[in-house]
């Protein structure tokens, strides 16, 4: 049996547990006695080096590689494959526990709430928000309030806001990405409200289709949009839910979405639309570093 239908068998195998096909192919590329560079793991693995990135440190999330210490240039070598499907086995198994927990938590609140116990106070764990200024107030508060990061979904159609404005997050550190229908590239005035955010540093990427519209601030809190003005209603119905699980619940479906996605520039290019200053420039497409937002290569 060749080394290619071994990779290929491996790929799937890895797939099967979770893995995206991105993540899988650089896992396989670092299968050697050696240690790899992320130009390397890029080119064995035939991906983007921009997005290499991406997926290594997905990886090193999953226990999966590792970074050798005491090199000048950052290289990784990954585990070996039997115990890289039993951690993704005890990964799996953990995601699966916190999503039940975070689901018991959600419909426990939710009963608490159509029981009438402690409506409307600051800390619940779930609140409705029915009115655009209480969703623009907890998003406000939210954004100020975050440290490390924040990561959304937008669906389309939606209506641009030009408010809160995350520079001053992002001055601080935080990394904030984004996740937009394609739809996005070819619709004005949204297309330049993304540019907008793009040229202030909100890495960002389209898919053909997001399945649901949600924010996450620092994998805690979320706001999760039941409906949206243009979505068919002018009823606005959000849920601001302050539960870890929950949070990294909705946080690993925007990974999923992120891996899926093309850059907001690219979305431009394949549309036709125009070539905006915002998506000319794509900072978090750099290999991050930490909140002090330092950017490492590996030349």
């Amino acid at each position: 049996m060749s080394s290619e239908p071994r990779e290929a068998d491996l790929i799937d195998r890895l797939a099967r547990y979770g893995l995206g096909q991105g993540e899988a192919r650089c896992y396989a590329a670092m299968l050697a006695q050696r240690a790899f560079r992320v130009s390397e793991v890029a080119q064995r693995a035939g991906v983007p080096r921009s997005r290499s990135y991406e997926l290594i440190r997905s990886l090193i999330r999953a226990g999966l590689c590792s970074e050798v210490a005491g090199s000048r240039v950052a290289r990784f070598r990954a585990v070996p494959p039997n115990e890289a499907i039993g951690r993704l086995e005890a990964f799996l198994g953990e995601r699966e526990r916190r999503r039940n927990a975070a689901l018991s938590s959600l419909l426990h609140a939710l009963d608490s709430r159509e029981s009438g116990g402690g409506r409307g106070a600051d800390d619940e764990p779930v609140r409705t928000l029915r009115r655009r200024d209480q969703v623009f107030g907890a998003y406000e508060r939210l954004l100020s309030d975050s440290r490390e990061e924040i990561v959304a979904v937008l669906a389309m159609p939606w209506k641009p806001v030009l408010r809160p404005n995350p520079t001053e997050r992002l001055a601080a550190g935080v990394r904030i990405r984004a996740v937009h229908e394609s739809e996005v590239c070819s619709t004005s005035p949204q297309r330049e409200w993304v540019s907008f955010y793009c040229d202030r540093g909100v890495d960002t990427r389209v898919v053909d289709e997001a399945p649901a519209q949600f924010s996450v601030f620092d994998g805690r809190r979320s706001i999760l949009h039941l409906t949206m003005p243009g979505a068919g209603t002018h009823h606005l119905e959000s849920v601001l839910i302050d539960d870890a699980g929950f949070g990294q619940t909705l946080r690993q479906a925007f990974e999923c979405l992120w891996d899926r996605g093309i850059p907001f520039g690219q979305g431009l290019r394949q549309a036709g639309g125009p070539a905006l200053p915002g998506a000319q420039r794509h900072p978090r497409q750099l290999p991050w570093r930490g909140r002090e937002g330092r950017f490492v290569g590996d030349d």
